[in-house]
């Protein structure tokens, strides 16, 4: 009759593979789950408040920008994360903007503060996210509709900037409505 080691180096080598391809899956599966929910990075934009924001915006000659965002809203959690928690993306809104954030809290609550819901009204919002762009001075605002990736994202926001032009929307790519 064979002899059967004893100790660590005389277990079945199937349950040391069974254990392997466990932990294989297991890390594969987690490794899925954060490529679709990334973990939050911080937003490095400085948002402020909107009962303000519109006399900062002329004191300071720089155009407001306002970002109609909702929790719900998966284009918006990419645009936070790819953005405004980028270091470039949040440095270029914080030189050229008064950036305001205006969450929408209608599905979570069952309605909006009347300030949201006023902003909303002002800029025709249907749904996120919606960037908009106002002169510093008042006059036609720019809108940017929906959300198709950083680069397009910043550009659009740097023609906005550069020129107070009549009403104009900008479909941008994918929109929580």
């Amino acid at each position: 009759m064979p002899r059967r080691n004893a100790g660590p180096t005389g277990r079945d080598p199937r349950a040391l593979l069974v254990l392997a391809a466990a932990l294989l899956v297991a890390r594969v599966v987690l490794g899925i789950h954060e490529n679709r929910n990334p973990p939050p990075r911080p937003d490095l934009v400085r948002w402020r408040p909107a009962a303000t924001a519109e006399a900062e915006a002329r004191a300071q000659g720089r155009p407001l920008l306002y970002d109609f965002t909702a929790e719900w809203c998966g284009p918006c959690r990419a645009m936070e994360h790819q953005v405004f928690a980028d270091a470039e993306g949040a440095a270029f809104i914080n030189g050229r903007f008064v950036p305001v954030r205006v969450q929408d809290r209608q599905r979570e609550e069952g309605r909006n503060p009347p300030l949201v819901d006023s902003l909303q009204a002002r800029f025709h919002i249907t749904g996120f996210p919606t960037l908009v762009v106002v002169p510093p001075q008042g006059g036609e605002p720019v809108t940017l509709d929906g959300y198709a990736g950083k680069s397009i994202t910043l550009t659009r926001l740097a023609e906005a900037a550069g020129h107070a032009r009549p009403r104009r929307t900008f479909r941008l790519g994918t929109t929580g409505r």
